[in-house]
């Protein structure tokens, strides 16, 4: 089965064995769905849409029914780009998070506090979004050594790494610029030795890591 999200604001979840979509499996959003992400586990998903609002919803495995849970603004008017979920993010950090991208100049970090998905803030990052669809992701590995790290685009044409437990003054802790457009979509390899960043002039950038601290082209 494949879950996804339209225009019409709906959510719907396709069995690609049948060609038909589940019964039961539609649910609507507030707005255009821009983004889509299971927990872990795979029964519990979370969609944004171009309103700011994200819905979270319990999903059968076996029936492909979707059923909605809960309801957060994350910021009234403003597009969620994003959606990235983990279960945990550190040693430090051990309780399941969302990582969410919105239009309001914010890349902002939930924690999921119930089994039905609620969200509560936890940080909220400033970059460049407004125009455009950023996507960010969590550094598991970066995290586990050096302190819990995420990595988002923004459209000041620049890479930011933020860690979550430092002070606001002094979160971003790297920051790669090299883009001419806005960055819009960032993806580390497997063993988070290179990462991907592309932009909206359709430059895609390989960044490799040192070996003691930061990354280079």
């Amino acid at each position: 089965m494949i879950v996804t999200g339209n225009s019409r604001g709906l959510v719907q979840v396709l069995n690609i064995s049948t060609g038909k979509y589940a019964k039961g499996g539609s649910c609507k959003a507030t707005g255009k769905v821009l983004a889509l992400e299971f927990d872990p586990t795979g029964r519990l998903l979370w969609s944004g849409d171009d309103k700011g609002t994200i819905f979270s919803f319990a999903f059968d495995m076996a029936t492909g029914k979707l059923t909605k849970l809960k309801r957060l603004v994350a910021s009234e008017g403003a597009a969620v780009t994003c959606i990235s979920a983990r279960s945990w993010i550190s040693r430090e950090a051990r309780d399941p998070s969302l990582l969410v991208n919105v239009s309001a100049n914010a890349l902002c970090l939930f924690r999921v506090a119930d089994d039905s998905g609620t969200l509560k803030l936890r940080r909220r990052f400033p970059i460049r979004q407004r125009d455009w669809n950023v996507h960010s992701s969590f550094c598991p590995l970066i995290s586990f050594r050096q302190g819990a790290c995420v990595v988002t685009g923004s459209e000041d044409m620049c890479v930011y790494f933020f860690e979550i437990e430092r002070d606001s003054r002094a979160c971003c802790v790297n920051k790669l610029q090299g883009h001419g457009a806005p960055v819009l979509d960032v993806c580390f390899n497997y063993d988070e030795s290179l990462l991907a960043s592309s932009d909206a002039s359709g430059l895609v950038i390989i960044w490799k890591r040192e070996k003691k601290a930061g990354l280079n082209v």
